[in-house]
């Protein structure tokens, strides 16, 4: 069971309820105590629910969508406003997964009671309304509130960031009325450069609820003004949500003891043209982040752009029961022709499998690399010269295991060798 989670209300000191909570409980009533039912039917937990995933994020990005403005919806390729929302996205899918992972963890342990019998039905079922109540009315409502307020913050700190040269001042402000917090108000007028350390711990929100904000300064010749003192925001707080793109602190309960598998499969929801994060050399699906094997295959696309490759992307790995998603991320054709391949990426239109290994094993995992891509790249750890590589390589084409191939790249001490079918 997790801890209380949110400081009482901002404006009355108090939980309350509202016709917002109210709509939002019923939002979800219905498909939790079904699926509520399903759970004490087979006598197991569940720890993953696409449905209850899907509404609770779509809720959320609602809620980001309100707080960011029209640039949300409206924001062009490969702009600040674009990569800001990008993030903002993924972040509000991992912690709608976190949040519905811990629910669903609860829903299972309510089954029993203190002494690990199973409940009657109606009385678990009970255990799961109130469950509900706490999860997606009491606490929705702050997580909503806090989703506006911190969509807003970051849309504000893109503008600051594309106006720095010229306008590099940034100063706090609250609300200004009687609810204001003691911590905040010591913070009020606080005036430094957008770039200073200060902005780290205490670009606002800086709490649940918060609802203080930073405006720039129109002239760069404005005074630095220190605040009054520097209070103890809750830890979760203490950083720039808008400037890691964030919506909701990566320090919330609700990440305690998630398994990363969990996280991972909810980036497959995302909305494609949120779910590529762009760098220079290379584009990555957020699921990536979660596999294994991405620092390494994130090096390998960086050397392949230095080679002169371009329209890398670096793909995730997909069960062959996932064919819609297959569908969605490698594309319809792919999808339908490789049913069981997981290429690593796609470097243009081509499919490409990425392998690591010493030299003896080369042969083998070229074959291997085979069954999941028609390019294969082998980076073989153990120095050779170019004469060993091109030596390597020449028979492999006749290889019938290997008769697939279009094409072979050897990477080898930080060099790419590119070699095409003859």
């Amino acid at each position: 069971m997790l801890p209380r989670l949110y400081e009482p209300c901002a404006f009355c000191g108090g939980a309350h309820p509202t016709a917002k909570g109210t709509q939002m409980s019923e939002l979800y009533k219905t498909e939790i105590l079904k699926l509520a039912k399903a759970i004490y039917e087979s006598k197991k937990s569940v720890n993953y629910n696409p449905e209850m995933l899907k509404a609770t994020a779509e809720n959320f990005i609602n809620a980001v969508r309100k707080g960011y403005g029209e640039s949300f919806v409206n924001a062009d390729w490969n702009t600040p406003d674009k990569a800001m929302i990008d993030k903002l996205q993924q972040n509000v899918w991992q912690f709608s997964a976190a949040k519905n992972y811990q629910q669903l963890r609860d829903i299972g342990g309510a089954m029993t009671d203190e002494n690990g019998n199973l409940l009657e039905f109606s009385d678990f079922e009970e255990q799961v309304k109130n469950l509900n109540y706490k999860y997606n009315r009491t606490w929705l409502e702050t997580e909503y509130d806090n989703a506006i307020s911190a969509a807003t913050s970051a849309a504000h700190w893109s503008e600051f960031e594309q106006n720095a040269d010229t306008m590099p001042m940034l100063q706090y402000q609250t609300i200004g009325d009687n609810k204001v917090r003691e911590a905040h108000r010591l913070l009020n007028g606080t005036t430094k450069p957008i770039n200073d350390t200060f902005w780290k711990t205490y670009y606002p929100p800086n709490g649940w609820r918060c609802r203080c904000e930073a405006i720039q300064l129109p002239t760069s010749s404005a005074k630095v003004v220190e605040p009054q003192g520097l209070p103890d925001v809750p830890q979760m707080f203490r950083t720039n949500l808008a400037q890691n793109g964030l919506i909701f602190p990566k320090g919330h309960p609700y990440f305690d003891g998630v398994p990363k598998d969990i996280l991972r499969r909810s980036m497959q929801y995302i909305p494609q043209e949120n779910a590529w994060n762009i760098r220079k050399e290379y584009e990555e699906h957020a699921m990536v982040q979660y596999e294994g094997e991405a620092t390494e295959n994130r090096e390998i696309a960086k050397l392949l752009y230095e080679s002169g490759e371009r329209n890398i992307r670096l793909m995730p790995r997909l069960e062959e029961h996932e064919q819609e998603v297959r569908k969605i991320i490698y594309g319809e054709e792919y999808a339908q022709t490789h049913e069981r391949k997981c290429p690593d990426s796609f470097i243009g239109n081509e499919a490409t499998e990425f392998k690591r290994c010493i030299r003896k094993q080369a042969k083998r995992r070229l074959e291997e690399a085979a069954q999941q891509a028609n390019t294969a790249l082998i980076e073989i750890t153990e120095t050779m010269t170019q004469k060993d590589i091109n030596e390597f390589v020449a028979p492999k084409w006749q290889n019938k295991k290997c008769s697939n191939l279009i094409k072979i790249l050897i990477i080898n001490k930080g060099k790419v060798y590119k070699y095409q079918r003859p």
